[in-house]
């Protein structure tokens, strides 16, 4: 008997000591940070925040991001500058996207490593880039949301991340904020993970809600809303995601609606047309297209269905930067013909 619980305690050791490399080698989610996380300014103050990376382990070759500033008054982006995260290991990279847009205020980027950067990733912590901005206004509040951010691996996989954004406060401000601006990830999480009490309210106009809208989707015109308040009145108790095209006119629904004494307002920044980078088209509702008309004596053809709901889009993720999308469509040629080139040149040595 003493012999058996010896044996078994063995096997037990071993099956341990051989499932520990598997249970380490899980890498955790990367993370994606604003840094310094808060800053505080005065007006006519410049102020440069990194947009850095942890891998956690994992190896990254690519990587890129959207940040929003929620409040365009506030803040103006001056320069965006490469960082030295996916070269430092001396490496080539390309940056296919460095676009500042201050009238949406958005800041786009997108880098990859090439060459050998191919075969494998960077694995150290460091500043993917770096974001410059002037304040303009005198006081206030305004967030740096990370939105749409993708890290591949060697593999062209995209890597399980965490996201941590910033604040900027101007001047003297007290007390939380009344208005919560959340990104189009965030908004279709609370929306899945409560739909009962959640309203979306859309404040772009009719033609532009009759062309494309989320579905379910309030439809009352910013020009419109302050004679059409009372139309709301029922959804008080009930959070309210504001939206329009790219988040401009939603931020001044969103203080109409807290000025009439809505508790639970969030704006959705960067809009629908954030929405349309991040969510497949079925996301979305649109109208069926006008059949045309038919010589056939044949009966008709049986009208399209209708858009899928909200809850459940398709998994697919659509690259969102200008450039990124036909980047990693060759990312895989890329890697395949270097690795060619090194064999060749190994077999003539």
């Amino acid at each position: 008997m003493e012999k058996r619980r010896t044996i078994l305690a063995g096997l037990v050791s071993i099956v341990l000591l051989i499932g520990t490399p598997f249970m380490t080698a899980q890498a955790a989610p990367a993370v994606v940070s604003v840094s310094p996380p808060s800053v505080d300014v005065s007006q006519g103050q410049t102020f440069t925040v990194n947009i850095t990376v942890d891998p956690k382990g994992n190896e990254i070759c690519a990587a890129q991001y959207v940040l929003l500033y929620s409040d365009n008054n506030l803040l103006n982006a001056t320069s965006q500058t490469q960082g030295p995260f996916l070269s430092q290991d001396g490496l080539e990279t390309i940056v296919v996207a460095n676009i500042i847009n201050n009238t949406l205020g958005k800041v786009e980027y997108g880098e990859f490593r090439t060459g050998e950067g191919l075969e494998h990733g960077v694995t150290a912590p460091g500043a993917l880039a770096s974001i410059t901005f002037e304040v303009i206004g005198t006081s206030g509040r305004s967030n740096l949301k990370l939105s749409d951010v993708i890290l591949l691996d060697p593999n062209e996989e995209e890597l399980e991340t965490e996201i941590n954004d910033g604040t900027v406060t101007i001047g003297k401000v007290t007390g939380e904020p009344a208005i919560a601006d959340i990104t189009v990830e965030e908004a279709h999480e609370m929306m899945e993970a409560d739909p009962e009490e959640i309203i979306l309210l859309d404040v772009r106009t009719e033609e532009e809600y009759e062309e494309r809208h989320i579905p379910d989707a309030v439809n009352i015109p910013l020009s419109e809303l302050e004679s059409r308040i009372g139309e709301l009145d029922k959804y008080k108790s009930k959070k309210i995601i504001v939206y329009c095209k790219t988040g401009s006119r939603s931020r001044t629904a969103s203080e109409i609606l807290v000025q009439n004494g809505f508790k639970n307002v969030y704006n959705m920044l960067g809009g629908i047309e954030e929405w349309r980078i991040n969510f497949p088209p079925s996301s979305l509702l649109t109208p069926a297209p006008t059949p045309t008309p038919s010589l056939s004596l044949s009966p008709s053809a049986t009208p399209a269905a209708a858009a899928s709901p909200l809850a459940s889009p398709t998994p697919e993720r659509k690259w969102g930067l200008p450039g990124f999308e036909a980047v990693f469509a060759i990312l895989g040629l890329l890697a395949t013909s270097y690795l060619i080139l090194k064999r060749r040149r190994a077999d003539k040595k």
